[in-house]
């Protein structure tokens, strides 16, 4: 995947929080949420394009932790950049995770990061943490966000991270 990657501005946010995912995973919708809207374009995140097509989108730092859990002891490890990430809805389910996580990790790494990688996944979404593992995530804890959710998310770390050859979309 040849992605261009671009600061969130107002126009790609309101797309991002247009998109609606299907079930089991409408979780990650949006709904149009303003307060959502104002946390994309909080200069964390970025949009990724292929050829002027926004494919997904990845955040980097504490804006990709579990905002009320920022002081777990999961997150406290500095060696490690947090990313958090979503891929639209219409090329989920495709075959392109890997290469998606895998550019957003090779931009990280060209643009400012040099150490390990860090994010936080809905134990449930079992279709991601495939992916995450295949990228060579491994899982270093879990985190429960109340004990009136049954959902508990997972934090993976990746070590070494070595940008490959990615597949494009037209592939």
């Amino acid at each position: 995947m040849e992605l261009i990657f671009r600061k969130v501005d107002l126009f790609t946010a309101l797309d991002i929080i247009s998109w609606e995912y299907p079930p089991p995973y409408e979780i990650y919708t949006l709904h149009n949420s303003p307060l959502a809207l104002v946390k994309l374009i909080d200069g964390c995140y970025y949009g990724a394009f292929e050829q002027d097509q926004l494919v997904g989108f990845f955040c980097f730092g504490p804006s990709a932790q579990l905002t009320t859990k920022r002081d777990h002891e999961l997150y406290q490890d500095k060696d490690y950049l947090d990313i958090g990430l979503g891929l639209h809805p219409d090329y989920c389910g495709l075959g392109l995770g890997e290469s998606f996580v895998r550019a957003g990790l090779k931009y990280a790494r060209e643009q400012f990061w040099s150490g390990g990688f860090r994010l936080t996944v809905v134990s449930n979404n079992f279709r991601a943490i495939t992916v995450y593992k295949r990228v060579g995530f491994r899982e270093i804890g879990k985190i429960v966000w109340s004990a009136n959710l049954t959902g508990r998310f997972l934090v993976l770390t990746l070590n070494d991270f070595e940008p490959s050859p990615i597949k494009k979309l037209s592939d």
